[in-house]
């Protein structure tokens, strides 16, 4: 069996945790669902490989049940477990990028819980780079 997965229509890729979707976690899952298929029937179950697939399996398991728990409610800390959720999910799926069937344009970090984050974000990073700048012209002007 191959490990080829044809994928859906692309998708847009959510940028804030408010926008992720239990779908997107069980997409997912189901990519590493077969990417442990393949080991399954390519390795006995006693062998680190079979072993290796029923971790797999535990692991993805374990994290999308903490991602679904997640979608309960939209409070702050509820949508900011779910970043860290989704994120570690993410995570576990990093090994396969590049493999036929892994869709990187979906499954990628997410770093901000809303699009208030996002802007609070972006002005403390460009506040840090302007006084990072400012820092650096003082040193070149000092005597």
């Amino acid at each position: 069996m191959s490990y080829y997965f044809a994928s859906d229509e692309p998708r847009p890729a959510p940028f804030n945790a408010d926008e992720l979707k239990m779908e997107h976690g069980k997409a997912l899952s189901d990519f590493l669902e077969r990417v442990a298929q393949t080991l399954s029937e390519k390795h006995p179950a006693d062998s680190f490989e079979g072993r290796a697939a029923r971790t797999l399996r535990e692991a993805v398991g374990g994290h999308l049940d903490a991602l679904h728990v997640t979608f309960d409610d939209e409070e702050p800390e509820t949508v900011e477990a779910r970043k860290q959720a989704w994120n570690r999910l993410v995570w576990l799926a990093w090994p396969w990028e590049g493999t036929p069937g892994y869709d990187a344009r979906q499954w990628r970090l997410v770093l901000h819980t809303d699009a208030d984050d996002a802007v609070e974000g972006a002005r403390r990073l460009l506040a840090s780079r302007e006084a990072a700048a400012q820092k650096r012209r003082a040193e070149l002007e000092a005597p």
